[in-house]
């Protein structure tokens, strides 16, 4: 610690995931009054990156995070198919961690293709993309 070294342990860089200038994200927002249009625009810009249906009324549920069982891949796979059985949603799912969960995830993009996306890699333009444009975030 004497020599320099510093990080964000489960946080952020406010400045990074700053919607008024984050490279990432598809249209950048500053106050509340553009960030509905920004988010609405954003939504569907994800929507299309990631190969789902474009259409921003339907909700758009993430999750982002290390596959590993502390943060609860188990939890968001079972919960899948009860969500889609009553609601009409889309669900992105972004992270890299244990191969079963890689599995599960890739398993329910295969089942529900017009719904559901896994990305199972790290990708951090991925990341601010889906934090920018999803309705509801799991965490």
């Amino acid at each position: 610690r004497l020599t320099g070294i510093t990080g964000i342990v489960n946080g952020m860089d406010v400045s990074e995931w700053d919607p008024r200038k984050d490279k990432y994200i598809a249209v950048k927002y500053d106050d509340v009054e553009t960030a509905t249009q920004a988010k609405a625009l954003n939504k569907e810009a994800l929507q299309a990156s990631v190969g789902l249906p474009v259409d921003r009324d339907v909700p758009v549920i993430a999750f982002v995070g290390r596959l590993e069982e502390q943060k609860g891949p188990d939890v968001m796979a079972a919960a899948i198919p009860r969500i889609l059985a009553e609601k009409n949603v889309q669900i992105v799912l972004l992270g890299t961690g244990k191969k079963k969960f890689e599995r599960l995830f890739k398993a329910a993009e295969e089942k529900y293709p017009d719904n559901v996306r896994a990305v199972v890699k790290f990708n951090a333009p991925l990341a601010h993309h889906i934090m920018a444009g999803a309705d509801l975030l799991a965490v």
